[in-house]
This record gives structure tokens, sequence and C-alpha cells, in this order.
């Protein structure tokens, strides 16, 4: 494209002829388009013979050309070149001239319009009809009254053409509508004058320039945020020219410079001797000279005041010389910084991976083992070197390989996956490995996995044996003979075993978490904290006896230890009691000390009735002839009674000294009960006591004789508790396989301290009692596989529950 002169806004080569612009104050070409250069390189001295000669022409190849002559300015015209008809004269050339120029006017692009002195048009072309979408209606009309045309600059323009004055070059933009703008150049040029020097008409050329007003606007806005672009990214751009021995900035921009305390007016104008301290003068000025005669391209790191950057050097070149230098630096120390840690994190990786314990590999996506680290060479001595370039599975079991492929597909679609394996180790056994795959990523890709496996073959083992010792463990806590608590360190119930249970009557959920002062009365608590204050310690509390009570209250003798539980560092985790029963060990301790002391009675009776039943035997003979006579027999009486009393207990000493002959024959537990009712009836009318009396049928094996005795001793009893008259409430019924003789009383009951002390020998709640009478019933019951209990409460009665095994039909 021909270059745009800007001394004109005509443009040559918008004119379909040979054309061009000259200053004739000093003849010489200004604009020429390519037609008018075709012809002028064939014709010397050109310029020089048209001035010369208004009625210049020229021929070629048979043909003339005139030349049309218009003065843009003072120092300016626009000539145009015309073909000349054959046979045509030089004084009928002005005609042809006209309508050669009255062609090109119409045929031009360029909008060219011609106004009357009035102003009104009166000739346009087809181009300044599309320019403005107008017709040729307008013709006659003022062109300035236009709708396209209302415009205040360009109407200025125009009077100042009908004037006289030229208007070159000025730019004015026209709205025509639909949001529609465009800017045209305009030329205004008086066309013809009058004699008297007037205006006759003014020819108006535009030239529509909105795109080329568009690209100068995007082309000011590109500078403009190129400009911004350097002044703000974090880079310094220089420019440097050489001047004579050194090199100069020209140019300096870049949010950079302040990281080294620079700004542009620093540095612009300045020698890089004068910006660059001597060391690194040294570095970059070879460098620049390098470039400045060879014009190479160079790119370079280094570092400066602690500045690491990437500095790029390009020569601008101009007609195979350099005649400026531009200079990038960028801020390359986050990279650098990035790279060390990427090394260093590489180094870590490769630590890891070499000094891990676990057995690491690599696979490709084929599922080819790449790569293993020393652990697997260590481990698998067996397999190891077989192991690259082959697949992975050939070394797993082949109960695992199904599963060993599965998660292996898994990690392929980016997912970890983990999983426990058994791996043939080569030796003829086998090894138990927990896996975990990784997918290797590169660009949102899986290239490979990495295999993480543990050798957990001992670790199962271990877990084996800990799962039964644990077993063991919970069988022994669960089923131990004693109850067993465990605690935490405020005393709060974490778990407790049956024994517990069985032993105090609550269950499991009713007590966990709760605190283990459930046990005590509140005199206890405070001794309870004591001992826990002693094991929080770490001190152990061992077979302390005390009292505790169930759920429903009732008291029971215990015996517990209570042993501190730490952890490794040595820190109190916990608490365990271990809680037993003492009820059946006082039952025996009591059992035995009663049988002590029935041996030794026994001993001590057999001796003393030996030696009473002698002398007695006597008294009792002399004592009949004194009765018989003695005038007044009250006071023999009175020893006759005591004599007998003596003889009734020296019995009762046999009867515990040595075994009687019993002689067992079945029974109608019924029969016996209800004949020994009747016999006592006597004395209940006597003493105002009612009878209430229901039996059920049962039959027993047992010595009549002995039951009897003791079921008259027991109701005996229950008639001289109450001597001032009451209820005697006596029953037989069948539970569980034994006849169940209850003989109730409502006298007045005897208290707690003296219950555990009845079956004492010598222990009584009478005046005159022995105590021996119910160790007798007890040793008969006992004779008969049955048990005798009592239970009382005082002011509201006594209770004597006798149980007898029921005979079994044959």
């Amino acid at each position: 494209m021909a270059q745009m002169h800007p001394y004109t806004a005509l443009n040559v080569d918008s004119i379909p002829a040979p054309a061009a612009i000259i200053d004739v104050t000093r003849p010489s070409f200004i604009e020429q388009n390519e037609e008018w250069r075709g012809i002028t390189l064939k014709e010397d001295n050109l310029l020089l013979k048209m001035l010369e000669d208004d009625d210049y022409s020229i021929r070629l190849h048979h043909q003339y050309y005139g030349f049309k002559r218009k003065q843009i300015d003072e120092s300016k015209e626009l000539v145009m070149m015309t073909p000349l008809g054959p046979g045509v004269s030089r004084d009928d050339s002005n005609h042809s001239h006209s309508a050669v120029y009255e062609a090109l006017i119409h045929n031009t692009p360029t909008c060219v319009c011609i106004i009357d002195k009035n102003g009104n048009v009166m000739e346009m072309n087809q181009s300044f009809q599309e320019l403005f979408q107008i017709s040729d209606a307008i013709l006659g009309e003022p062109l300035c009254q236009q709708p396209p045309l209302q415009n205040q600059p360009f109407n200025s323009i125009v009077k100042n053409g009908l004037k006289g004055l030229n208007t070159t070059g000025e730019e004015v933009t026209f709205d025509l509508g639909t949001h529609r703008k465009i800017t045209c150049n305009i030329t205004i040029s008086p066309a013809n004058y009058k004699s008297d020097g007037t205006v006759d008409s003014v020819g108006i050329i535009l030239h529509d320039i909105t795109e080329k007003k568009k690209y100068e606007n995007e082309l000011m806005s590109l500078k403009v945020e190129l400009e911004n672009t350097l002044r703000l990214q974090k880079t310094i751009t220089y420019k440097i020219k050489k001047s004579d021995h050194d090199f100069v900035i020209e140019m300096a921009a870049g949010e950079l410079l302040n990281k080294l305390n620079l700004t542009p007016s620093k540095v612009i104008g300045k020698t890089i001797q004068e910006v660059f301290d001597f060391h690194h003068l040294g570095k970059i000025q070879p460098k620049l000279k390098r470039i400045w005669e060879t014009g190479e391209e160079l790119t370079y790191e280094d570092e400066y005041k602690e500045l690491e950057y990437l500095a790029s050097i390009v020569p601008v070149i101009q007609r195979g010389e350099v005649v400026e230098i531009l200079v990038s630096i960028s801020d390359i120390s986050m990279i650098k910084d990035i790279q060390r840690k990427l090394i260093e994190s590489e180094q870590k990786y490769k630590s890891i991976v070499k000094y891990s314990p676990d057995n690491i590999y690599m696979v490709d996506t084929n599922g080819i083992i790449q790569e293993v680290n020393p652990t697997v060479k260590t481990q698998w001595d067996h397999i190891s070197p077989h192991m690259i370039g082959s697949h992975f599975s050939e070394f797993i079991a082949e109960g695992s390989k199904e599963t060993a492929v599965r998660k292996f597909e898994v990690a392929l679609k980016g997912e970890a996956s983990r999983f426990v394996t058994t791996f043939e180790n080569g030796e003829g056994g086998k090894s138990h490995v927990a896996v975990t795959n990784i997918p290797i990523r590169v660009k949102n890709k899986v290239i490979g996995i990495y295999g993480f496996g543990q050798d957990i073959t001992e670790k199962l083992q271990m877990e084996e044996e800990l799962k039964e010792a644990k077993e063991l463990l919970e069988a022994y806590f669960e089923h131990a003979g004693d109850g067993i608590a465990l605690l935490d360190p405020e005393g709060k119930v974490l778990k407790v075993n049956q024994q517990f249970e069985s032993m105090f009557g609550w269950t499991k959920d009713e007590i966990t978490g709760k605190e283990i002062t459930f046990l005590h009365q509140e005199d206890q608590v405070g001794q309870f904290r004591q001992n826990l204050s002693t094991v929080m310690a770490g001190k152990r509390i061992k077979d302390y006896e005390t009292v505790r009570y169930r759920k429903d209250g009732s008291p029971v003798e215990i015996a517990f230890n209570m042993n501190p539980i730490l952890n490794d560092d040595g820190r109190l985790i916990g608490i365990s009691a271990i809680i037993r029963d003492l009820s059946e060990k006082k039952l025996n301790e009591d059992l035995l000390k009663k049988s002590e002391q029935l041996a030794m009675i026994g001993q001590l009776a057999a001796g003393v009735a030996h030696e009473i039943r002698n002398p007695l035997t006597t008294l009792k003979g002399f004592l009949q002839l004194m009765k018989e006579n003695a005038e007044d027999d009250f006071y023999l009486g009175v020893i006759q009674g005591e004599l007998d009393r003596i003889e009734i207990i020296t019995n009762e000493f046999l009867a515990l000294a040595k075994p009687r002959a019993v002689k067992f024959s079945l029974t109608s537990l019924t029969t016996l009960l209800t004949s020994s009712v009747e016999f006592i009836k006597m004395e209940c009318l006597k003493q105002g006591v009612d009878v209430r009396f229901s039996v059920e049928e049962a039959e027993i094996y047992c010595d009549s004789h002995q039951m009897k005795q003791v079921i008259l001793n027991v109701m005996k009893n229950a008639l001289e508790a109450m001597p001032a008259g009451g209820l005697l409430n006596v029953q037989l019924e069948k539970v569980d396989g034994h006849g169940k003789i209850s003989i109730q009383d409502n006298g007045s009951g005897i208290p707690p301290e003296r219950m555990k002390h009845l079956g004492e020998p010598f222990y009584s709640t009478k005046e005159k009692g022995t105590g021996l009478g119910l160790m007798i019933c007890q040793k008969i019951i006992k004779e008969h596989h049955g048990s005798l209990s009592i239970q009382s409460n005082v002011s509201e009665g006594t209770t004597v529950t006798i149980l007898l095994p029921i005979a079994k039909p044959k």
C-alpha cells in the first residue's frame, strides 16, 4: 500500500489516473500514484517542463497526454495526466480536460461535492451520496441544511470556503443516526472566481477516516496499555542506546524497579556505569558490546542485590545495523525458591523411599514393576531379582490375585486403594502384606502406581495371640469367682463382671458411668474417698474387709483389693477393684466355731451327765422316801422339780454328746403337724393365743419322734414369745419339691444383735433357757437333709421356716 503523506488529505492513490502532488516553491514531487510513477520514469525533466509550459503535453504509445493542475494551497498543486483524443489540437484540449476531470470526480472513491456561491449543491459524486445516504433530490438545495450534514464545525468550514479560504486536513465527525458515526478528513477549496474576485463555486473533498481513527485509537489504547503493563509488571524493561563508547538508558519501566530502590527518573538518561555497581557492570557491559557488534540475542540468569533474575537482551536492527537494545529483566526469585524446594522435596522423597522400612515399588499402567526400594531387596531377597520387568500379580498368592488386580484398576482411575494381600516370598512360605496403591499423576493423567507394602505377618500373629489373650482375660473377667469392677480415676464404673452383678444385684447398664459409692452407706463414703486417694497415689489396698450393701439394701460382708492401672508413662488411667463375698466364709467359720463348741460341749456333757446321773439317782430315791414320811411336802416338791430340771438338762447333754439311733420311715408330714397342733392347743387356750392352721398333703422320710420334738419345741418357743396372748399361724405347703413348714408368732420379736447368736450353746432369749434346744432342733433338721431359718422383726414377731425334702414316689 502506498504511504499516506501527511501534507494533504487528498490521496492520489484513490485517483484512477496518473496523479501527483507537487511542491511548486521548490519543484519536487510530494506524492505520486503508481500510474504516474510508471510514466514519469520514461520522461526526463517532466516537472520542470510542465511548470514552465501550462499547455505542455507528451506523447506515449501514439497517444497525447495533457496535464490538469489544481492548486491545493500556496505551495502545493494536484497534477493529473489526461489523455487527448487523436487529432485533438491544443486549443480545444480545455474541453477535453474538463470532461476527463469530471469523469475522474465521478469515478473516484473519494467523496466529492460542488456547491455554488449560495451553498446549494451543484454536483456530487456517487461516493458522496453513498457515504451520507442521500440522493440527487438535494441538487439545488442548501448542503448544510441536509440532516446528515447539519454539523456546526462542518458549516463553519464551508462558510470559510465560500469566503475564498482553503481548508485542508480538518477532521469532522458526522452523526448518521442508528448509532453510526463517521469521521472525515475535509479539504475545501474555491473552484471558480468571478471577475470581481468573489467565489463562484466551492469544491468539497471528504476522505472517510473512520476506520483509520478507530485504528489510531486502538493503537493509542494499545500504547497506553503497553506502557501500563511495562510499568506494573513485576519486571524491568530497559531501552539502551550506544553513545560514543558508552551505553545510555533511554527508557526504564516496571514495578521491579522498586525492589532495587530505583525509579525511572533515577536511571533514564544515565549511563550504565552510573546505575550499576562495578561488579555487576563487569558482567553486563561485555554482553551489551557483543550484542551491539553481532546483533545476536542473549538470555541468561544472574543475581543483583539479592534479586535473582532472568535477563533477555534483544537488539533492534535497522538497515542491518543495531540502533538500540531492549533489555527485559524478570524476577525469578520465587521460581528459584520453588526449584530449590522441589530439589529438597525430591531429596526428601528419595530418602523416604531409600530408607523406608516399608516395601516400595513402582509399576506402570500395565502393571509391570519398574523400580523397587532397598527394603524390597532386603525383605524379599529371593524374589527381588525377578521383580523388575515382571507383572506384580506374579508374586501374589492365588487366593489374593483377584483382589490385588481389582485394587490396581481402582488406582489407575485416580483413587488410592488399600487392601491386605498375601505374597509368595520365594522361600516356600507366604507373607501377609498391607498394600497402599497411590496413583502417580502428571498433568492430571495417571502414568503409574506407587505401591507401599508393609509386611504384617508378625503383626497378624501378634494380633492373633493378643486376641486369644484378650479372650482369655475376658473369660476370666466374666467368669471369675470374685466380683470385679473397673473404675476410671474418679471412681466411676467402667465395667463390671457377672459375679459383681450377682453379688450386689445391679446390672451393668444400671451402674456404668456412676460413682461406685452406690454400694456404701453415708458413713462409709468418707472412707471410700480416702481409699481412692491412696490408689490414685499409686498404692495398693489389699484384703480390706468391710460391709457393703446390695441393691435391696441387705448387707454383704466382703474383702476387696484396689489396684491402680497405669499407662506406659506411669499415669493413672483406671482402677481395678476385686471384691470377694465373705458370706460363705463367715458362715463356714461360724459353723466351724459351733462345731468346735459342740464337740467341746459334747465331751463336757458326756462327763457331766455321767457324773451327775449317779448321785442324782440316789438323791431322787431318798427324796421319794422322805416324801412318804413327811407331813408337809411343799419344800420336797420344790426340790423334786429342780431335780427333774437337772435330769432334763442332763438328758439334753447326752443327746448332744452321742448320736442316737435314727429310724427313718415314710411319714405323713400333714398328720404329724396336725397332731402337734392339737397337742399344743390347750396351752394356747390358757395363754389366750389364737391358732390358725392350714396344710397341704405331703409325705417325707423321717424319724417321727424327732420331727415331732422339733415342731413342738418351735411352737413352744412361739407361745413363750406371746405371754399376753396373740396369734400363732402354722402353715404347710409344697414348694419346689420340699415341704415348707412356717410357724409364725406376733410376739415382741428378736433384736438384730441377738439374732446372730441364736443356736449357740448356753445362749437363749429366755430367762432360764440354755440355748441347747435350738441346737438340738438344728441338728435334727440337718440330719433329715433339711434347713431351719429364722426371720424376726422387733415388735412384729418371728417366723421359723423348716424345709424338708418330700418323698419321691416309687
